[in-house]
């Protein structure tokens, strides 16, 4: 069996299909029967080379001969299969014309006082635009855009809420907008220690240059600035009284 693509169209139908090609044309109109809706005895079957062709007219060949099998007829893919209607009784656009179909309609107030509807059942069971609204859902603040006037490049700082739970000392080297995270403020401090996450470099954007592990970026509401002298690891309290 050797199936290939065609189209066959018919005065109400036009589709692709898949054909074996050792079918004969007595056995294609039979074929052509629930695709169509045209009883085999009122077919009249002519091949094209596409379906832009059938309008055109230019018909390759007449598949006339009923015992005559389609690769007898040199069929290809993709070309056209053009079916026509010669019942007497044939009325076009009987089967596709809608103009005068009876239609059933529901006003708004009609369906909505129906007890057999879809909406009917979302209000019941409480779904879709019906269902309750969580209560307790919490949607995250939006990045800050506003800094104290205080925190400014140069100012010696002291950043709360580290890892350990104490603060961090440093000195502030970048202030404002940053494409970190969500975006926002952003304050760069070069710490005091090696205890940041970088040098001063986030995402391929340099916003300041320090010695590694020396960078952090917090929000603005994590600094406070004053008077913090960095403290003298090297000291010894042996020496003092």
């Amino acid at each position: 069996m050797t199936l290939i693509s065609v189209f066959v169209t018919s005065p109400d139908t036009h589709s692709e299909r898949r054909l074996d090609i050792s079918f004969t044309i007595s056995q294609l109109k039979d074929k052509l029967v629930p695709i169509t809706g045209i009883s085999p005895h009122y077919q009249v079957l002519s091949l094209y080379a596409s379906s832009e062709g059938v309008s055109a007219g230019s018909a390759i060949a007449n598949l006339s001969e009923e015992g005559k099998t389609l690769v007898e007829y040199g069929i290809k893919e993709w070309q056209c299969i053009k079916v026509e209607n010669t019942d007497p009784n044939y009325k076009p656009g009987e089967f596709t014309d809608e103009s005068n179909l009876e239609r059933f309609e529901l006003s708004n107030e009609e369906y909505e006082s129906r007890r057999d509807t879809v909406l009917t059942h979302l209000k019941e069971n409480k779904l879709g635009r019906f269902a309750p609204t969580p209560t307790n859902l919490t949607c995250p603040p939006p990045p800050p855009t506003s800094y104290d006037s205080s925190i400014v490049s140069g100012a010696r700082c002291e950043i709360s809420h580290s890892d350990n739970g104490s603060g961090r000392r440093g000195t502030v080297k970048y202030v404002g907008e940053a494409s970190i995270g969500k975006g926002g403020v952003w304050v760069g401090v070069e710490l005091d220690e090696p205890t940041g996450k970088g040098d001063g470099e986030v995402e391929g954007k340099r916003y300041f240059t320090c010695s590694p592990l020396h960078a952090t970026f917090v929000r603005p509401d994590k600094v406070t600035i004053g008077d913090f002298p960095e403290e003298d690891l090297l000291g010894s309290d042996a020496d003092e009284i």
